[in-house]
């Protein structure tokens, strides 16, 4: 009997079981009758819905064993495949498609499901007459109404192609998401259809107990004890999970569950010795310590009922119920008032005389759910304590032992650590199994706590592991999707049946609509910590009210149905979700193996992946030895199929040695200029960021067509990163302790891994664009300058630097003489309007160095403009000297701006001046001439020697680290004639010519007090100092602060190429603002463009079906970029 032939005969019978045992069900599931009976649409797999529409009923699911891989060898296996190829085919019917190759058969489905909803409307109390009556369907308001209604969906239905996220391409490869399953995206719109509210069965009986079975499921691919056909084992818990709506809720409750649990045996001795009613219990119960010993509860300490096993602690109602006869609703009644969510931690804490709060330990590379969690519960993020991570990125197990022997030593309690399963910046596993170790060993020393497995990300590639209940046992190696998974995250998936809570998320990689997360729980006990209805634990068996747990409270039973469906039809097993996610893993080693190659002998462009290669790792590693391994990636892996390559036993070793533990590929570029590589973080941050900004989608005003591949960027913080990222930054060429741009690419779709090539390539062109632009303003060339000039007789000049462009990255005070004619002019312009700023601008390119070297140059002395520069006379300067001169590329900078701003105090006793010092990027130049200084404090001959040399004067009244960035606006406030400043003075340290970072670091005691008062003389300036500068600044940009998205043509200053303190100078002459998208959207409505016809005899804003067959509605739609819309018909 064939295969075929089987299945026919399988779905006969379940037709006779469907019809004899549930006569009912027609009527009860129309859609899902409908589809059963649909024998002529093979596409529809029918013996895949009975049994599980058998297990919606309360209890009867007990009769009919699970499908996801525990004992189910009795059970009639569906139609899976028995090869990869075959895999594939059926995997080519679980999505619409890319280019929406299975349009029929969605559309099929929706016009069932739709028809199933027109039905039930009609025949639910028929004797009911209609309520929407021929009268009102064709009144002029009616059809005012629905015109309304069809004009503007078919204009957004227009719009949200263009420009909604292309996430069923394989050319999509950024973020944790892809294109939904076609099984997920029917249930979704079949529950959406009905609106179910799983906050109570009253809201939706079905999808209730559909949310339970899908919580029932993903317990089960975790490796918990369900009710899914388990046989009861002894000592193990049987297993709960809900959907919540994200991830981040389930981390949050997780951490609810976490807390109330810590607390719980103290509410519950507060309660024994505060209640005469319970007086009996305290001396005559007895509990297990973490560390095995037993003790009667009256005589546990604090320490000890804080670290109760997880386990010991959820069943503490229940036995002294058991043990002392007690009634349910009295306990219950009696611990009400002294429940952590009764009292609140403080409370309890003030109480039992707990001065170290417990801890919740996570790994530096934590989602930033927690800390918000963190804060909601009342924790604190302050408790929130943050582990070192290893060079992989993981949580790093030695310091994290280190940490755990420090809460034992000072008694500070855990409430848990956090486990990531695939972090969401490069896809890292934690090592599970060695933190279940350090539990244990703990434990033994009187410390415990939970385990959570934050696997948002990774808990779907689980399914990896699951058998495959459809194989017949003729399969190759080839089928194992963890054939290039490496070792490490195989086994760290196996230990997740040890958490104690597990946070999953169906919309990442389960390939479900948003929003659908999960929490999932090893003991399902522990979901009772955080019901409001029901605190005391364990008394009866709720597992199918959903809605009473956790911190939702309406949530939409289209979820459940979504997540439900795409589990029934797919499979959550290594032939079905596993194999999705087996091609995405080999998708991504595909391409890490392009970022890890692609700069090979590439004269300008480095590429370099955030995870080394296997030749990078150990003390054996050189740089021969990762050239020879990249040239074999290039030349032989890349070039090979998957079969190929899984039949090379020595290239099948090497790609699972590759790439992140799970699909997230974290990676930056840089560039080499003349050969050598660039240094400057800021610089390779910038590249990133332009690389970033050509390729990912995020406004309206970006077309779709263009985009020929999409990835997303992230943001490693030193501080965060550690060591990890000190090693990443020197094998890119880079320097210095600031944050690092990266980019990423994230590869679920399962067409991604034969296309591969061609996204590297799209990247490669884009990337070696903007490099050329890296590379042009990094040499080191001859620029036209500018320099403020500070006093009348010796000149003080002060060099106008620049971010954008490494020519003008120096912060330079000089001293010199302006002769001539152009002195003259300069004191009579000076004189003529003295509140300007005067500056002298060089005739040519001209390198610093070289003006300092010669101390000379021509220049020409202009008056500074808000629109640029106005010449008053050509001069020279001569008799140059240096007073301060440092580089101001980023590794010289420091990583943060300084608390207090610091000032360059210089001149003579009759002339000073102030220029401040710049520490860090972005900033602004403040120069002031001809300044006042009124000592408060100080010996003033020590003072004014040191105006020589250069002071250092620190205004204490200017928060700069809270100011910064510093906005135009906020200038004009602090830096004006008049204003003062009280400032501490010091000698400056360093020398002339000086390097940073650490510049005022290392002040000593100051040698004076004062007022600063501003004179005429000032300048500043937020704009050409960084304008065009790199665009990945260490600090979001403060209102009023821009900094155009163009590149700099050449090294010449802003000022010499069309720019002012104010901005482009054709920027200030075009003020008119681009229109709204509320402003837009209103024009189209209303048909308010240019091109409306003027002879309209109607001003309503809402169209006619006249005005929509003449086609002359919707006028402004080249506004979004689209067509003129297709005209109705009737």
């Amino acid at each position: 009997m064939s295969m075929q032939q089987r299945q026919i005969l399988v779905h006969r019978l379940i037709l006779v079981f469907w019809y004899k045992m549930l006569p009912v069900a027609p009527l009860l599931f129309p859609s899902l009758h409908t589809i059963i009976c649909m024998e002529s649409k093979p596409s529809i797999p029918p013996s895949n819905l009975p049994v599980s529409v058998v297990k919606w009923l309360p209890r009867l699911s007990l009769l009919f064993p699970s499908r996801d891989g525990h004992d189910t060898a009795n059970l009639r296996p569906p139609p899976a495949p028995g090869s990869l190829r075959d895999t594939h085919n059926a995997a080519c019917a679980w999505f619409l498609g890319p280019k929406a190759e299975n349009a029929d058969y969605f559309m099929t489905s929706v016009e069932t499901i739709l028809n199933d909803v027109i039905q039930c409307r009609r025949n639910f109390s028929p004797e009911d007459e209609n309520f929407v009556d021929a009268e009102a369907i064709s009144s002029s308001a009616f059809k005012k109404s629905m015109s309304k209604l069809r004009t503007t969906l078919t204009l957004l239905s227009r719009l949200l192609p263009q420009h909604c996220v292309p996430f069923y391409s394989p050319r999509y490869m950024a973020h944790m998401v892809a294109d939904v399953s076609m099984p997920a995206t029917l249930g979704y719109i079949m529950g959406l259809m009905y609106n179910p509210n799983n906050v109570g069965a009253e809201g939706g009986p079905i999808t209730h107990v559909i949310e339970h079975d899908v919580g029932q499921q993903l317990c089960n691919m975790l490796g918990f004890h369900t009710q899914l056909g388990d046989k009861p084992q002894q000592g193990r818990p049987t297993a709960w999970g809900h959907i919540t709506c994200d991830g981040s809720v389930a981390n949050l409750e997780s951490m609810w569950v976490a807390r109330n649990l810590k607390f719980y045996p103290l509410a519950l001795k507060r309660a024994v010795d505060s209640e005469s009613s319970l007086a009996h219990v305290a001396a005559n119960f007895r509990v297990r310590l973490c560390t095995g010993k037993e003790k009667v509860f009256a005589e546990c300490d604090v320490w000890e009922l804080l670290n109760l096993a997880p386990d010991e602690v959820v069943s503490l109602t229940t036995r002294i119920s058991e043990t002392f006869g007690l009634s349910t609703p009295a306990l219950q009644a009696v611990l009400n008032d002294y429940l952590i969510q009764t009292t609140g931690k403080d409370d309890l804490e003030k109480y039992f005389g707990i001065e170290q709060p417990p801890q919740y330990l996570c790994p530096k590379t934590t989602h930033y759910s927690w800390p918000k969690g963190a804060a909601i519960t009342g924790i604190g993020s302050t408790n929130m304590i943050c582990v070192p991570v290893d060079e992989q990125a993981r949580i790093d197990c030695q310091a994290l032992d280190t940490l755990l022997a420090d809460c034992v030593k000072h008694r500070q309690a855990v409430y848990a650590i956090v486990v990531i399963m695939g972090t969401t910046e490069h896809g890292s596993v934690d090592p599970l199994s060695q933190i279940l170790v350090l539990r244990r060993k703990y434990q033994q020393q009187g410390l415990s706590f939970l385990i959570h497995a934050d696997a948002a990300w990774g808990g779907y590639f689980r399914s990896m592991l699951v058998p495959n209940p459809g194989l017949t046992g003729g399969e190759s190696h080839l089928d194992d999707p963890t054939l290039f998974v490496n070792a490490h995250t195989v086994n760290e998936l196996r230990h997740l049946p040890h958490a104690d809570s597990v946070t999953l998320d169906p919309h990442k990689s389960g390939y479900t609509p948003y929003p659908a997360g999960a929490l999932c729980y090893q003991d399902g006990r522990l979901r009772y910590m955080v019901t409001w209805n029901s605190p005391v634990i364990g008394f009866e068996d709720e597992s199918l009210k959903m809605g009473v747990y956790g911190v939702e409270g309406s949530k939409p039973g289209a979820a459940p149905v979504s997540a439900w469906l795409g589990h029934e039809v797919i499979g959550l097993h290594s032939g079905g979700f596993g194999y999705l996610l087996g091609q995405s893993v080999f998708a991504s080693t595909k391409m890490y193996c392009h970022w890890a190659t692609m700069s090979l002998d590439h004269p300008d462009l480095l590429v370099v992946p955030f995870r080394m290669l296997p030749s990078e790792i150990g003390p054996e590693a050189s740089a021969d030895g990762v050239d020879k391994e990249r040239r074999y990636i290039r030349d032989v892996l890349l070039k090979r199929t998957r079969e190929e390559l899984a039949n090379d036993p020595k290239a099948c070793a090497l790609m699972r040695q590759m790439g992140s533990d799970l699909v997230v590929n974290a990676f930056a570029c840089n560039f080499r200029v003349g050969g050598v590589a660039n240094k400057d973080i800021w610089e390779a941050n910038d590249l990133n960021a332009r690389i970033y900004n050509r390729l990912s989608f995020k406004s309206m005003s970006e077309k779709l067509d263009d985009q020929k591949v999409i990835i997303m960027s992230s943001k490693l913080s030193q501080e965060g990163y550690g060591k990890c990222l000190t090693k990443f930054k020197r094998r890119i060429g880079l320097s210095g302790q600031q944050d690092l741009f990266v980019l990423v690419n994230v590869s679920m779709s399962p067409f991604a891994a034969d296309f591969a090539h061609i996204l590297a390539n799209a990247f490669r062109e884009v990337a070696e664009e903007e490099v050329k632009i890296s590379v042009e303003r990094n040499r080191l060339v001859p620029a036209r300058r500018a320099f403020v000039l500070q006093g009348n007789g010796p000149i003080s000049l002060v060099h106008m630097p620049y971010f954008g462009v490494s020519s003008q990255r120096q912060q330079c005070i000089l001293n010199g003489e302006l002769s001539g004619a152009g002195l003259k002019a300069y004191i009579e312009a000076k004189r003529a309007d003295p509140t300007a700023t005067y500056v002298a601008c060089t005739l040519k390119g001209e390198d610093l160095s070289t003006i300092i070297k010669r101390k000379f140059f021509r220049c020409m002395v202009s008056k500074l403009t808000a629109e640029g520069i106005s010449a008053v006379s050509e001069g020279q300067i001569t008799k140059i000297s240096v007073l301060k001169y440092r580089p101001l590329s980023s590794r010289y900078l420091d990583p943060t701006y300084p608390s207090k701003m610091p000032f360059y105090l210089y001149g003579t006793a009759q002339e000073m001046h102030i220029d401040h010092v710049l520490l860090r990027g972005p900033n602004a130049q403040l120069s002031a001439g001809d300044v006042t200084v009124e000592l408060l404090e100080g010996d003033r001959p020590v003072f004014i020697a040191g105006l020589k040399n250069g002071l250092i004067a620190i205004a204490d009244a200017i928060p700069e680290l809270l100011m910064q960035p510093l906005s135009a606006n906020r200038l004009n406030s602090l830096f004006h004639p008049g204003a003062e400043l009280a400032v501490s003075i010091y000698h400056d340290p360093n020398p002339t010519q000086s390097q940073g970072p650490g510049l005022c670091d290392q002040l000593e005691d100051p040698i004076a007090r004062g007022i600063i008062t501003l004179g005429d003389d000032t300048f500043a300036d937020a704009y050409m100092i960084n304008a065009e500068a790199p665009t990945v600044l260490p600090q979001a940009l403060k209102k009023g602060f821009t900094i155009p998205e163009s590149t700099p043509s050449s090294q010449d200053h802003p000022l010499f190429r069309g720019y002012g303190p104010r901005g482009p100078r054709e920027q200030l002459s075009s003020p008119e603002r681009a229109k709204t998208w509320r402003n837009m959207w209103n024009e189209a409505l209303a048909g308010q463009s240019s091109n409306t016809d003027s002879d309209s005899s109607t001003s309503s804003p809402v169209s006619t079906p006249s005005d929509l067959e003449s086609g002359d509605y919707f006028p402004s739609l080249a506004q979004f970029g689209l067509p003129r819309l297709p005209t109705f018909q009737g």
